[in-house]
């Protein structure tokens, strides 16, 4: 009758714990223990230092051969300009390069009244304060569209790195509560898994060339904040 009672009573601890983030695991010696288990996230926000453009020269010709030709000078241009801005050819990508019929759909039937040459290029590692010199440079040497930027972190890693110090530091008190509200003494971290991590901010490596515009008026560029978050799911020993 003792063993059924108890058996009843460890039960009936296990079913509340239940609805409280708890369960049960086996540790090394194959014995099994209660535990309390909750996720916990945390952000630092950080002044992005780095960022990307996204460059297009668009021109166009009676043939395709044409435009194909019209095109070679002012992307050609546009490579220069971001050489003498001091952009390694490693952060220079063409993307997309082709050319495509232009339609006149204002009679019963389409027809081809001439054809476009389309050229995408994808700048990155530009210093944040170079960003609004680099894009009129571009401009200036013949890009029809110039769109972005996207923001990185030359600092990504430090900074996640104490976001998940702080989510790991936070999850005790979330685990504090959850044990006071089952009336059970919060023990040791029993076991720690990070989350997703997002790591679109992270640049990794840091452009070193200097730029070298000219003296025109400029447009402000304002990077504002971005926010790093990490995601832990930490396992606390109960009593």
């Amino acid at each position: 009758m003792r063993r059924f009672c108890l058996a009843a009573a460890t039960l009936a601890l296990g079913l509340a714990l239940a609805g409280c983030g708890s369960r049960t695991v086996v540790v090394a010696d194959g014995q099994q223990a209660n535990v309390i288990t909750v996720n916990s996230t945390s952000e630092v926000r950080v002044v992005p230092d780095k960022a990307s453009l996204s460059l297009e020269v668009l021109v166009q010709g009676k043939t395709a051969q044409e435009a194909q030709d019209a095109a070679a000078d002012p992307v050609n241009a546009v490579l220069d300009a971001l050489k003498v801005a001091g952009i390694p050819e490693k952060d220079v990508q063409t993307t997309y390069a082709g050319v495509s019929p232009i339609y006149d759909w204002s009679g019963e039937t389409e027809r081809i009244t001439g054809y476009e040459s389309r050229t995408s290029l994808q700048v990155g590692g530009v210093d944040v304060d170079d960003v609004s010199s680099l894009m009129e440079a571009c401009v200036a040497a013949g890009a029809t569209s110039v769109s972005g930027p996207s923001y990185y972190a030359s600092g990504y890693d430090e900074a996640y790195e104490q976001a998940l110090a702080e989510a790991v530091e936070a999850s005790r008190g979330k685990a504090s509560a959850v044990a006071k509200a089952a009336g059970v003494t919060l023990g040791d971290v029993v076991a720690v898994q990070e989350g997703y991590q997002n790591t679109t901010l992270r640049y990794e490596e840091a452009a070193t060339a200097d730029m070298a515009m000219g003296d025109g008026a400029e447009m402000k560029i304002a990077p504002g904040e971005v926010s790093i978050e990490a995601q832990v799911t930490v396992s606390y020993a109960i009593g």
